[in-house]
Parts: C-alpha cells; sequence; structure tokens
C-alpha cells in the first residue's frame, strides 16, 4: 500500500490522545497507531486497519488520492490526463507561472479528491472502510467507458445526506450552549451504508431530475446513446447502464463503495442481450475477509426501492438456470488491487456489450459468487 507510506504523526484526529497505544516510523515518516476510533477530522484523514488507525494529514491523503487514480488511469483515459486534471509537469521547478491561467490546469480529480475525503468527515460509516476499498470505489471516478464529467459535485450537492430528514430523525441531538455549534459528521452507529443506501436509491431520481414532479425513469435500449451520469440527468432516462452508473456514483457521493456489476450476454449468448445492476461493500468485522459485497437494482421512478435487506431471489435476473453459463463482471479501476473477495491477482477486463473489442475496463469474475447466490433460489 505504497500511497500510504508517507503518513503524518498526529493525535488531533481523536478524543483522547493517550489513547494511543504505540507509534513507529517508516522512511521518515511517522505513523501512530490507535484502537477502534478512527474518525476523521479537518486536517487528518484517518484510516482503519484491522484493529488500529492509521492517521495521515489532509494534505498527505490528497496527494496519497492523486498519486492512485493517476497511477490507475484506463488507457483509453490516459491521452486527455491534463484534461481530466492530472499535473503533466514538475511543481518543484521555480518558476513564477505556478498559478493557474484561466483554469486551464483545472479537471475533474480536483474536486473527485476533495468531496471524495470530506466523506470520511461527515459520515461515521466510512470509518471501517480499508483504505483500498475507499480509494477503489469510493475515490473512483469512473465506472465503464462513459464520458468522464465532473459529476460529484452535481450529485453530493443534490443528496446532500447529512440534511436529509433520516439523518436528523436518527442522529442523537445534542445540548446545544452556543447558536453557532454544528454538527458536522454523522455521531450514531443505526446510520449504516445499508439504510444510507435504501435512502440514496429512493431519493436520487428525483433531486437529480429537471422537474422535482418528474423524477429519472428506465428506458430500455439506450447505451451507449445515454449512459454517462450528466447525459442520463439532462436527458431525465436511460437503461440498466446509465442507472447503474448514476446509482453508484450517488452512493460514492456519500461516501458509500459501490461498484457497476453485469453480464455482457445471457447464457454467452450476445444476441440474449445485457443487464447492469449495482454492488455494494458492507465492512464485517466478523467476516474473514473484513467485508462482504451486497447487490441490488436501481430503482428509478418506482415505488417500490429495492434495498440491501431485499431477499436476492426476489430479483428476476437471480435464478439458477442464469448461471455459471452467463458471466458476471464488477467494474474497478485498478488492474492489480486485491479486494477481500479477490482470489487470485490475474487481471480481468469487464466486456463491453457496445464495445466488444475494448478491453482497458479492469474487472472483478463475480460469476461463482452469483452461481452460488442466486444457485440457492427456485426456478422463475
Amino acid at each position: 500500500m505504497k500511497p500510504f507510506i508517507n503518513i503524518l504523526l498526529s493525535f488531533f484526529a481523536f478524543n483522547n490522545p493517550e489513547e494511543v497505544t504505540s507509534s513507529f516510523t517508516i522512511n521518515g515518516s511517522s505513523i501512530s497507531l490507535v484502537p477502534q476510533k478512527c474518525r476523521s477530522n479537518s486536517t487528518h484523514i484517518v484510516w482503519k486497519l484491522e484493529n488500529q488507525c492509521m492517521v495521515q494529514s489532509r494534505k498527505d491523503a490528497e496527494k496519497s488520492c492523486m498519486e492512485y487514480l493517476k497511477k490507475n488511469i484506463m488507457a483509453f483515459d490516459k491521452p486527455f490526463s491534463g484534461t481530466m486534471g492530472f499535473q503533466l509537469h514538475d511543481n518543484n521547478n521555480n518558476d513564477n507561472d505556478n498559478d493557474d491561467t484561466d483554469g486551464l490546469d483545472n479537471g475533474l480529480v480536483g474536486p473527485t479528491v476533495t468531496l471524495a475525503l470530506d466523506t470520511k468527515i461527515q459520515y461515521k460509516y466510512t470509518d471501517n472502510l480499508p483504505p483500498n476499498i475507499f480509494l477503489e470505489y469510493v475515490l473512483n471516478y469512473a465506472n465503464l467507458n462513459e464520458a468522464r464529467t465532473n459529476w460529484r459535485p452535481l450529485i453530493a450537492n443534490a443528496l446532500k445526506f447529512n440534511e436529509s430528514d433520516l439523518y436528523h430523525s436518527i442522529i442523537e441531538k445534542p445540548t446545544i450552549e452556543h447558536k453557532t455549534n454544528i454538527v458536522d459528521y454523522v455521531d450514531d452507529d443505526s446510520i449504516t451504508i445499508a439504510s444510507v443506501t435504501k435512502w440514496v436509491n429512493s431519493h436520487l431520481w428525483t433531486k437529480l431530475a429537471r422537474r422535482e414532479d418528474k423524477p429519472i425513469y428506465f428506458r430500455s435500449s439506450l447505451t451507449p446513446l445515454i449512459f454517462d451520469p450528466i447525459s442520463t440527468i439532462a436527458f431525465g432516462y436511460a437503461s440498466c447502464t446509465g442507472t447503474s452508473i448514476l446509482l453508484t456514483n450517488g452512493l460514492r457521493a456519500c461516501g458509500i463503495p459501490a461498484r457497476v456489476v453485469g453480464t455482457p450476454a445471457w447464457y454467452g449468448n450476445r444476441t440474449n442481450g445485457n443487464h447492469n445492476w449495482v454492488e455494494v461493500y458492507l465492512p464485517n468485522n466478523k467476516s474473514k475477509d473484513g467485508g462482504e459485497w451486497k447487490f441490488l437494482e436501481p430503482s428509478p421512478a418506482l415505488s417500490d426501492t429495492d434495498t440491501l435487506d431485499n431477499n436476492p431471489c426476489n430479483r428476476w435476473f437471480c435464478n439458477p438456470s442464469r448461471y455459471p453459463s452467463s458471466k458476471v463482471y464488477a467494474a474497478k479501476l485498478s488492474k492489480t488491487v486485491k479486494t477481500p473477495t479477490t482470489t487470485s491477482s490475474e487481471e480481468g477486463y469487464f466486456p463491453l456489450a457496445w464495445e466488444w473489442d475494448c478491453h482497458d475496463v479492469p474487472a472483478e469474475d463475480r460469476t461463482d459468487f452469483y452461481t452460488r447466490v442466486c444457485g440457492s433460489c427456485g426456478n422463475k
């Protein structure tokens, strides 16, 4: 985990400095290890590793995130690195023209890093996310080969989960002695990734709609014509790929690890069509892998919202007859990162039904998982 080697020792992120159990130095950088409490704040970002916490200054965390994104940029995005906001020149020179000219050095990766790290401060449920999961499935700005746009500020501003009725109905109201006192993060364990996922899947389609009375809805056979998040918002509809990407991005904007999952060809036959949906990562200390992925369907303009608690067998595609002949893949950013469910480091790719010869979107093969889970369902 090289991006996290350069870590600044600090106790500011913890309520009780005496809780620090050990500290040491690696390559001249100090690391503090603290049990249990891994709360980030405006100056320091804290990562949980097993039962201890690793602390970075906000500046170092931003640098680590930027390095991760740059290292794992997809092949077809590399010619546009500058447009995306990756620095193409050496900032260590002594030129006087380091100031941005007309915003030409700005790109989507800047707001991406800033807003992703903000969720570590705002939402307590991000505390237990492993660093590799956060980098890969919260920080990530991409899903498949959709147009790269600055979607995160728009979606984060529209959702504002920390201003939602659910948020305020669950958090413990503090005793306010001063009117200027502001609660800036969730401090109640009853707000979980599962409950926020349900909230996002219920409200995303209305909050991002051009008109409140016309929520974004599903419309078939639109990929690749309409499937990047900004196009879906602008047109007000998309098919399964577009709605899955939008839901994934909405969850990431709230600090929830999510990814697009799907099959490029039912029963291995492209003439049978494809389908995509969403997986969400749930930390679980009781799991030997540290967490698990659960899946759900986007619910645009639907009265019955799908949730992570629903029985998998209730979803139309979770049928034992479909797997393993229908291969399933989960999109990701890095070709080499290992997640808790990855059993090998072999590189894989997400077959794009609309761009069959493209092998540039990294992926994890999830066929065995769906064969096992959906294999227990009765034939439908």
